[in-house]
C-alpha cells in the first residue's frame, strides 16, 4: 500500500513540475516577444520606418527565446533525474534489509 501511495506522490510531483516548466517557458517567451515588439515600436516611431525594426527585433529574439527555453527544460530534466536517482538509491538501500529480515 505504501508503494502505491509513494508512486502516486511521485507522479503528482512530476505533473506539477512539468506544468511549472511549461508555464515558465511560456511566460519567458511572451515576455521576450513583448519586449522585442515594444522596442521595435519605439524605434520605428522615432525613425518613421514602419514595422521594419519591429519585425527585425521580433524575429531576432526567437533564437534567444528558444535557447532559454531549452536551458529551462534541460535544468528541469536534470533535477528530475537526480531526484529519481536519489529515490532509487534509497529504495535499493532498503531492499537488502527487507530481504535479510532486519
Amino acid at each position: 500500500m505504501m508503494d502505491n501511495n509513494n508512486s502516486h506522490d511521485r507522479s503528482t510531483q512530476t505533473v506539477k513540475r512539468t506544468g511549472l516548466v511549461t508555464l515558465s517557458a511560456g511566460c519567458l517567451t511572451i515576455a521576450v516577444a513583448g519586449l522585442a515588439i515594444l522596442a521595435g515600436f519605439l524605434i520605428d516611431s522615432r525613425l518613421g520606418t514602419g514595422p521594419r525594426w519591429t519585425l527585425i527585433l521580433l524575429l531576432g529574439s526567437a533564437p534567444f527565446t528558444l535557447a532559454a527555453v531549452f536551458l529551462i527544460a534541460r535544468r528541469a530534466v536534470r533535477r528530475m533525474r537526480a531526484e529519481g536517482a536519489e529515490e532509487g538509491v534509497e529504495e535499493a538501500g532498503d531492499s537488502p534489509d527487507k530481504i535479510n529480515g532486519i
